[in-house]
This record gives structure tokens, C-alpha cells and sequence, in this order.
């Protein structure tokens, strides 16, 4: 099967270097709530990047528990938006499973059991064809292998992904959307421009000599 595309392209190999020897040192628990984390953030990043600034400090779309404050509605409006694909949506949404489950079991837990396993093998499938998820594999765990090996690419490769994102949005037109008729418009347009013009003509002279009387 011929591989994708190059997906990395904004951040250099010791960039990856950087944020996979730090997973590589955490406990699978450790890993998958530090990823969501910052993935979380990094969508946070990217929505106040493209959406126009808020009408006050408090942005009411984005903080706290408003309408787009949990990882998953930002993950679904950045889909909706355009900012991310189908294939990338869905692999956030598996990782955002996988930390709800860890952030809500106190015992100790492992990537290679359970249902876990399961959502890392579809992640899988989302990445497998990618040159980056091989490479990098092979270069930072050799022969080795596990599913907790998986998730930590995966999940380092997601974040560079958005890193790589947050650099090239660009936010909404300042002007917006006028939900206005297109006819409508030329018609107020037209109107604008009269009026403008009228503006520029010289005032008439509230009043005028008036002619001489004619001698009788």
C-alpha cells in the first residue's frame, strides 16, 4: 500500500524528539491525561485563532462551561469548521474516550487491556498509512512494540498536527456575514451612492437678490 503524504510540516524531528522521550518517561495513565490535555488546549488555541475576538474578557463560546468549553464540542466545531479532517476527528474523539476512562478509574491501568486496547487499534488504522508513524516509530522504540508504543506516537504526532494548524489559521473576516439578499444589497448600495453623491452638490443659497422693480 503507497503511504500518505508527509503530515509533519512545521515542526523539525527534535521537536518530536523533545515531546516523545518526555511521554516515553510517563506511566500509560500519566500519558494518556497529559496528551488530552494538551490536544484539549491546542483546540482551544486553534478555535480563538480563526473565531473573531469576544465582546468581553470572558469568551462565552470557549471558557468554562459554555457551549464549546469540552474537548469534545471543540473537537466537533474545528471539524465543522473545516480546521481538521474526518480521519483526524475521529482519532481525537478515540483519544478523548481513552482519557475519559483513565481519568475515571483510580486503580491502575494499562493501554494493552481492556477496551483501551481496542480504540488504540482503530487509532491505528487512522495512522498506519502515514510515513511519520513508521519512521518515527522505528527511531525512537527499534523493535519493540505494544499498543502504549502506539499511543504515544499517535498522540505526539496529533499534537504536532495541531501545532501545525494553530501556525496557518487564519481568523474569520472582520466584516462577517451580512444576511442580507444579494439584490437587496446593489439595491442599498445604489441608494448609498445617490445619496452620496447628493452631498457633494453645492448648497442653494437660503435666499436670492431679488430683481429690480420695473419703474411704472
Amino acid at each position: 500500500m503507497t503511504r500518505r503524504k508527509v503530515i509533519i510540516g512545521l515542526h523539525s524531528d527534535e521537536d518530536f524528539n523533545d515531546i516523545i522521550e518526555e511521554f516515553k518517561k510517563e506511566s500509560d495513565r500519566a500519558c494518556v491525561i497529559l496528551s488530552a490535555a494538551k490536544l484539549d488546549a491546542q483546540l482551544y488555541l486553534l478555535l480563538s485563532k480563526v473565531f473573531k475576538p469576544a465582546l468581553s474578557n470572558n469568551d462565552e463560546l470557549l471558557d468554562g462551561d459554555s457551549p464549546l468549553g469540552t474537548f469534545s464540542s471543540k473537537i466537533n466545531i474545528a471539524y465543522r469548521l473545516g480546521l481538521i479532517d474526518s480521519h483526524f476527528t475521529k482519532a481525537l474523539h478515540l483519544i478523548r474516550r481513552i482519557r475519559n476512562a483513565f481519568a475515571h478509574e483510580f486503580k491502575t491501568m494499562s493501554l494493552a487491556t481492556g477496551g483501551h486496547a481496542d480504540r488504540i487499534r482503530e487509532l491505528v488504522v487512522h495512522f498506519k498509512d502515514y510515513a511519520e508513524y513508521h519512521d518515527f516509530k522505528e527511531n525512537h522504540f527499534g523493535k519493540a512494540s505494544g499498543l502504549n508504543i502506539d499511543f504515544k506516537i499517535i498522540v505526539t504526532i496529533a499534537i504536532i498536527r495541531l501545532d501545525t494548524a494553530i501556525h496557518y489559521a487564519e481568523q474569520i473576516s472582520e466584516e462577517g456575514t451580512a444576511f442580507i439578499p444579494p439584490v437587496f444589497k446593489r439595491v442599498l448600495r445604489a441608494s448609498d451612492q445617490k445619496k452620496k453623491t447628493e452631498s457633494k452638490k453645492p448648497a442653494k443659497k437660503a435666499s436670492q437678490r431679488k430683481k429690480p422693480e420695473q419703474a411704472q
